[in-house]
């Protein structure tokens, strides 16, 4: 099952009106809000996550698509950018080929 940020706001609603129910007292009550506290405590995990994802796919320069960025699954598959060569100097060798 893959989860997306729009899922979380989803079920963060569907929490906030059980939360909001008239009908729910008592027992019943506290347990939906013992519930509803630790979804949240993940939620916020999760939102921290997509938004460090988010930019460390920025900073590489890769595609964010949908709820999340479009990381490689490992850093390894990552190719590091390659740097210019720095020019050579012009010499007389260089110009005839032997350097």
């Amino acid at each position: 099952m893959r989860n997306k940020l729009t899922d979380l706001q989803n079920h963060l609603f569907e929490l906030m009106e059980k939360l909001n129910d008239d009908d729910l007292t008592g027992e019943a009550l506290d347990e939906e809000v013992k519930r509803s506290g630790a979804f949240s405590s993940l939620a916020i995990i999760a939102v921290k996550n997509a938004a460090l994802m988010a930019r460390c796919a920025e900073l590489q320069g890769l595609p964010v698509s949908g709820d999340l960025p479009l990381l490689p699954a490992s850093p390894a598959v990552i190719e590091k950018p390659r740097l210019p060569e720095p020019a050579k100097k012009k010499t007389l060798l260089n110009n005839m080929g032997y350097e």
